[in-house]
């Protein structure tokens, strides 16, 4: 994934002016979801909220075509992030982080099906 695509970014900071801006606090039971085990949260299939789990799968989608996207935390005045320390950070408080480690994830997972869609499920990773 081209790490430009996703951005997290805290309270204090602006978004990118070509990136669509979405914020952690206006997904209702995102954070509820997010403050489970990481054991529970990191498991997307299992999420009981489907309203929530459809949102993060958007996100993916919205990268996946090529969109650029700011997560907005409501818990962070700032958080600068690189794709490596963000797959190192998936346990740490930030909602935000939480929220792009998820919606990452889920890209993975659309480019992984698609993978295999075009080699007639005979692709392996």
């Amino acid at each position: 994934m081209n790490l430009d695509l996703i951005n997290t970014i805290g309270i204090k900071q602006t978004s990118r002016e070509e990136a669509l801006l979405y914020e952690v606090s206006d997904v209702e039971g995102l954070i509820d979801t997010l403050d489970e085990d990481i054991s529970e949260w990191t498991n997307f299939d299992s999420w009981e909220n489907l309203q929530v789990q459809k949102w993060i799968f958007e996100r993916a989608m919205d990268i996946y075509k090529g969109k650029k996207i700011d997560i907005k935390c409501n818990c962070c005045e700032y958080s600068y992030l690189s794709k490596r320390e963000l797959e190192k950070s998936s346990n740490k408080k930030c909602y935000g982080i939480k929220s792009a480690y998820m919606i990452e994830k889920v890209f993975d997972e659309i480019v992984l099906a698609k993978a295999r869609r075009e080699s007639d499920g005979t692709y392996s990773a």
